[in-house]
């Protein structure tokens, strides 16, 4: 399936992925190289917006052995292509990460409730930069700290932000606040972001402690950054 939406892709006139997402802004940048890279299946719903996009039969999008009489039925909107050979080598090749592109892993000190902690700045070491983050100016990464936000991240593993990405309901993020007067912010916190009006920032954290709530509620005037997380690893 990824492999089908690589070729649509370039079939389609967009040699690059950044291409194809500049066109169609609407698609998220992560989702979409999950897809095309393999990380993730993807289902009838997303296959119907590429299929469109790419003027393909949703069909050959999901791998279907066999297309229904409406989507064989020729169309002036519709490329056809050969299905392609297979390419698969035995033993297998092992393909690496590139790994002359890396990111700053920047250090953290331990808070207190609801996951909190302090980005302290300072580069602790260096980690791969997923392809999603290649070229993108201020890109980082941090370890989660905590289990305020377990199944969707464990302690301790890595997460990589896009400073520059749009954030958008249920998107993860990491959020850094100011307290007390200070101009650089001094708490920070991995969650789920819900919403943010004029007024308030409203997150969300799927493990909360006993005598805490899922959703956690800010003040604007001390929101110092709000950064989406795109990636995220053992």
């Amino acid at each position: 399936m990824a492999q089908r939406l690589v070729e649509a892709r370039i079939a389609a006139g967009f040699s690059r992925r950044s291409d194809a997402l500049n066109r169609f802004t609407s698609w998220s940048p992560s989702t979409y190289a999950s897809h095309e890279l393999g990380r993730r299946r993807f289902d009838s719903d997303f296959a119907e917006k590429y299929a469109v996009a790419f003027k393909v039969p949703v069909s050959h999008l999901l791998a279907h052995d066999l297309y229904s009489a409406e989507e064989t039925k020729p169309t002036s909107n519709i490329v056809r292509l050969q299905r392609p050979r297979p390419n698969a080598s035995f033993p297998p090749i092992y393909q690496s990460f590139n790994t002359e592109s890396t990111l700053p892993l920047l250090g953290q000190t331990t808070g207190g409730p609801n996951g909190r902690f302090i980005l302290n700045g300072s580069e602790v070491g260096r980690v791969f930069c997923p392809p999603m983050l290649e070229g993108v100016e201020g890109a980082y990464a941090v370890r989660v700290f905590g289990t305020s936000m377990e199944p969707r991240f464990k302690a301790g593993e890595t997460v990589w932000i896009n400073p520059h990405e749009p954030v958008r309901a249920k998107d993860d993020v990491v959020v850094q606040l100011l307290t007390d007067g200070e101009d650089q912010p001094t708490e920070s916190y991995i969650k789920e972001f819900r919403s943010q009006s004029s007024k308030v920032l409203r997150l969300w954290q799927h493990n909360p402690d006993e005598d805490e709530s899922h959703e956690m509620v800010f003040d604007n005037e001390d929101v110092f950054s709000v950064h989406k997380i795109v990636f995220h690893a053992v």
